[in-house]
């Protein structure tokens, strides 16, 4: 029988067929061909069971429930695509040959997977790797297939992922919520492993802004003048003087002590002269910036086009899908193969047709020249977006959001074969008394080369510190004439006042920059190292979250409530900080995802099991669950006022919905009371008694009908055997007609029996 391609979405399996069918001919789910048969998923057509699903008794929220064991997780098929499910499962029988076609990545390979554990095949299956969609590299990749056994491992660690976030997340969020709402909290607490990290960087880096206090710190210049030239030299203290003097200087080795910074002073104005100690003249070449992996190019895409995380997400998906113009876009890789260098000359023609606009640039390119760009040792899964082959591409049927988006991508890989900058580098030290060094480095740039590329606001071009003036903003002499061993005479020396600055709020451009460095923010050494490991190869530093899952992950937190935009700044709201209150530490650092980050790499490596890794899950999430349902939760919301319930002690809690307060102990005590000025009136009188009448109720026939008032003082009939019969009535002129309930506004209205 034919072999079966699974791929992960329809325009990959239009694409298979494109590039290897055989006279197609289109089917239900399918597409037939002579030689293949092609198939296709839409995202997961299978996701967990819900707790309920699991256990019937999970259907209720009952802290006595938690921890809720959900392991090992069940799979059902997604009722969205369940007939696309059984198009496949058809397909499989008696199958000798399957091909798993999902994306190049975790995710990909484990939803292809999981439908063949899921319908039990037991046949040969192989594994391709398809980033483009273009004809030619569809046929490259179908000839360069493998086992797909050899993917068990990434497969393993995709669903040790979905596993423990599914159970992390049902767990912590039904224990904070049900203890929250004991001690008078009114919302819902949906804790992720990902998502609350973020919430912590957020609120942190808020409070640091808004209570950060102003304070000096000082630094010292030498001026020396030499053949007619000044020359401005800046203390460097040495890290043997900032570890004597540890209280002296801050984190960055600035002085924060004055009186320290004029005893310094008065030693060099003394000492009166400076030796040059070390002196360094270069001329050198600046590599172009890296081709964009998704994160790089949401973060541009931020700051240049003001587009969020999830519109660039989506903007790339139809470039590559619909339009065919870039290769696979969810990477974190900003490398690109060897071997594509060969594909130069032809992609750089197509932008050109493409892109008129950057004609100037493209016959200043060299397609044989290999940037650093090109290195097969930094790629895993898959490489850095680039344009693709695609020649008939219409670029009149984009959008100007996707046009823009593609000339992005195009810059980036455009720079790679343009003539490199040329900088001159020159730094220069001073020893004053031996004991002080001072500093001066200047650039100066000779060619622009690729840089004039990059002239659209917001273009980010990374350079190093050295390559910075270190003048304060003074313009300094001409460094190239100083020799090493020469003497400068101090003609003045200056103390500058400055005064620490706080830490700038969050944009969409920089939240994404440190999420995908979080590293810094990981309180464990070791915990540190394995994000920073993992990361080597990649554009992230110790990231949180995949390239694909932060926009998504983002745009929740916007929606829920938990993040504002001010302006362009990114701001935790009154309920994202209550949020970040209420959960434990532990929940709100990156720490966490770290360690799980290296429990599932444990499972890629094949050095636990899976059902090992279950276990060390179980054990964790039930140990997080008994320590808040033991040890309560820091709510601190100063609107929230707690109250004890007059009948039995336990804590009320407050239904905004509803404008009542309800006992914490319900249903044992079913006490309630209005709510009066966001507090519970204990003194408002109770409801009174609904006055029972000879009526029969002639729904059921069963209860006599019983006389209720609505607030407006009408007067209707309802059945005394509520809620089992709901039947409700108006008496006119002596007759009883049927009410109905509006729907929106809950009042009550009359319609006349049509019996």
């Amino acid at each position: 029988m034919k072999p079966l391609y699974i791929a992960e979405k329809p325009e990959l399996a239009r694409a298979i067929v494109n590039g290897i069918g055989k006279n197609p001919k289109k089917n239900n789910g399918f597409i037939e061909c002579e030689n293949v048969t092609v198939t296709w998923c839409f995202g997961h057509l299978l996701e967990s069971q819900m707790p309920e699903e699991i256990n019937p008794e999970y259907g209720k929220w009952d802290i006595n429930h938690l921890p809720m064991r959900l392991m090992p997780v069940p799979i059902k098929p997604n009722p969205k695509s369940a007939a696309q499910l059984r198009t496949i499962q058809k397909l499989l029988k008696g199958r000798d040959k399957v091909i798993n076609a999902g994306d190049p990545d975790q995710e990909g390979q484990r939803l292809v997977d999981e439908v063949l554990e899921y319908s039990n095949y037991n046949g040969y299956v192989e594994r391709v790797l398809i980033n483009d969609f273009n004809k030619a590299a569809v046929v490259k990749a179908v000839q360069s297939q493998r086992p797909n056994k050899e993917f068990f491992p990434i497969s393993m660690a995709a669903k040790a992922r979905s596993v423990f976030d599914f159970v992390y997340g049902m767990n912590l969020t039904r224990v904070c919520t049900l203890v929250a709402r004991d001690e008078g909290y009114d919302g819902m607490l949906t804790v992720g492993r990902v998502q609350t990290a973020i919430i912590g960087m957020v609120v942190l880096r808020y409070r640091a802004n808004k209570n950060h206090t102003k304070t000096p710190f000082y630094d010292i210049y030498i001026i020396s003048n030499y053949d007619d030239q000044e020359y401005r030299f800046k203390f460097s203290p040495s890290k043997q003087i900032v570890d004597k003097y540890s209280d002296k200087f801050d984190e960055k080795n600035r002085i924060i002590d004055k009186n320290f910074a004029e005893q310094l002073l008065a030693l060099i104005q003394r000492a009166g002269v400076a030796e040059i100690t070390t002196i360094e003249h270069k001329t050198g070449k600046v590599q172009p910036p890296l081709p964009f992996s998704l994160m790089g190019l949401q973060r541009e895409a931020s700051s240049i086009l003001g587009l969020s995380p999830e519109q660039t997400l989506k903007v790339t998906q139809t470039l590559r899908e619909k339009h065919q113009l870039i290769t696979y876009n969810r990477t974190d890789c900003s490398y690109l193969p060897e071997e594509h260098l060969a594909q130069a000359p032809q992609l750089i023609n197509v932008i050109g047709r493409l892109l008129p606009e950057l004609a100037p640039h493209i016959s200043n390119a060299n397609p044989s020249q290999k940037s650093k760009a090109f290195n097969t040792k930094k790629i895993e899964a898959h490489h850095a977006i680039s344009p693709t082959e695609n020649s008939h591409a219409d670029l009149s049927a984009l959008s100007d959001t996707e046009k823009n988006i593609y000339m992005l991508i195009c810059r980036k890989y455009l720079a790679q074969f343009l003539p490199m900058c040329e900088q001159a580098k020159s730094k220069v030290e001073l020893t004053v008394a031996n004991a002080f060094t001072f500093k001066a480095n200047h650039t100066t740039e000779l060619k622009a080369g690729w840089k004039n590329l990059f002239r659209l606001k917001g273009d980010e071009i990374e350079e190093d510190e050295d390559d910075k003036d270190n003048d304060a903003g003074g313009k300094n002499g001409d460094l190239t004439k100083l020799n090493k061993g020469q003497n400068l005479n101090i003609a003045t020396t200056n103390l500058s006042e400055g005064f620490t600055s706080a830490p700038a709020l969050y944009t969409m451009a920089t939240l994404l920059t440190d999420m995908n460095n979080a590293a810094k923010y990981v309180h464990n050494p070791r915990l540190k190292e394995i994000l920073l490991e993992r990361d080597k190869d990649s554009q992230q530093n110790g990231g949180i979250g995949t390239p694909a899952t932060q926009a998504g992950i983002l745009e929740g937190l916007f929606k829920r409530g938990y993040f504002k935009l001010n302006k362009k700044q990114i701001v935790p709201t009154s309920v994202g900080e209550d949020f970040y209150d209420a959960l434990p530490s532990f929940a709100t650092q990156v720490d966490l995802t770290a360690y799980w980050q290296e429990q599932m790499n444990l499972v890629e490596k094949g050095k636990i099991s899976f059902e090992v890794f279950q276990e060390r899950v179980d054990q964790f999430v039930t140990k997080a669950v008994f320590d808040i349902k033991q040890n309560g939760l820091n709510i601190k919301s100063a609107s929230r006022v707690h109250y004890d319930c007059p009948k039995c002690g336990k804590k009320l809690r407050f239904l905004a919905n509803k404008k009542i307060w309800t006992c914490t102990g319900y249903p044992e005590c079913k006490a309630l009371y209005p709510d009066q000025a966001k507090r519970p009136d204990f003194n408002a009188k109770p409801k009174a008694a609904a006055e029972e009448t000879n009526f029969d109720c002639p729904k059921c026939g069963k209860h006599k009908l019983k006389k209720r008032k609505t607030s407006t003082g009408n007067e209707w009939y309802g059945c005394g055997g509520y809620p089992e019969c709901k039947a409700s009535f108006k008496l006119v002129e002596g007759k009883l007609e049927p009410l109905e309930f509006k729907k929106k506004t809950g009042r009550k209205s009359s319609k006349k029996s049509t019996k």
